[in-house]
């Protein structure tokens, strides 16, 4: 007797395997990477202009984001060197407490 697959159930456990295992793939490949402030703007804030990601992201959340004492992800000098994998969750974790829709002044 033919076995009754659910095709709608079948489609949905392999979208969730998909995505799990998309995830654990990208979760590995950001590991130890370090990000220029365009690498980061590319992958995490929509490709903003890099004088919008400083002024809405890396400046107001300083105190948050900054790297010290094995903590945070993004390092200030003459030029931004920012932990992906950290960066990854950060913006993930703080999404609604960015400004979005904020525009640079002209």
């Amino acid at each position: 007797m033919p076995a009754l697959i659910n095709e709608s159930v079948m489609t949905d456990l392999v979208k969730d395997q998909l995505s799990e295992l998309a995830n654990e793939l990208l979760k590995k490949n950001l590991i130890g990477r370090t990000w220029s402030i365009v690498e980061f703007k590319k992958a995490c804030c929509f490709n903003r202009d890099r004088r919008w990601v400083v002024k809405y992201i890396l400046e107001p959340f300083r105190d948050e984001i900054e790297y010290h004492n094995g903590h945070g992800w993004c390092i200030y000098g003459k030029s931004y060197q920012i932990r992906a994998q950290k960066a990854c969750e950060w913006i993930d974790d703080n999404f609604v407490r960015i400004n979005w829709e904020a525009k640079l002044p002209k």
